[in-house]
């Protein structure tokens, strides 16, 4: 599994108050045990989404909190984000450098490779979608 599919499989993992979800035998993932029993094929099982989250981690590397909250040390150096200032300065507005615009472009052209919309990728990114759209309009 790359980052960028395990970001996109738990991007709404905050946003739920779900801690379990169901899987039929093919894999398929339901989040109500309705749905599971009206569109899935048997056997289920019941999984946790934090230990699923955390298997997935463990599967780019990732093995314990220290080991994680180096790899989001470095993140953040990386692209100079200050997670407490970011958090609290609410809808600012964020400027990209050069090379962070390119970044983000670079991705951009994978993810459309792989049949994403523009806006799902806004979503992944944190850039906003019209941003996103002026920028590829700009490097056309």
């Amino acid at each position: 599994m790359s980052i960028q599919e395990f970001l996109s499989k738990h991007a709404d993992l905050q946003k739920t108050d779900n801690v379990f979800y169901m899987e039929d035998a093919e894999g398929t993932v339901f989040h109500s045990i309705d749905d599971a029993h009206k569109k899935g094929k048997h056997p289920f099982v019941t999984k946790n989404v934090k230990d699923t989250a955390l298997a997935d981690l463990g599967e780019l590397g990732i093995h314990s909190k220290a080991e994680a909250a180096r790899f989001i040390s470095l993140v953040q150096f990386i692209y100079g984000v200050d997670s407490k200032g970011e958090k609290s300065s609410g809808r600012g507005r964020r400027t990209y450098s050069n090379q962070e615009k390119a970044n983000i472009l670079n991705a951009w052209k994978k993810a459309e490779a792989e049949g994403k919309s523009k806006a799902e990728f806004s979503k992944e990114t944190g850039v906003t979608y019209q941003t996103l759209f002026k920028w590829i309009k700009e490097s056309q």
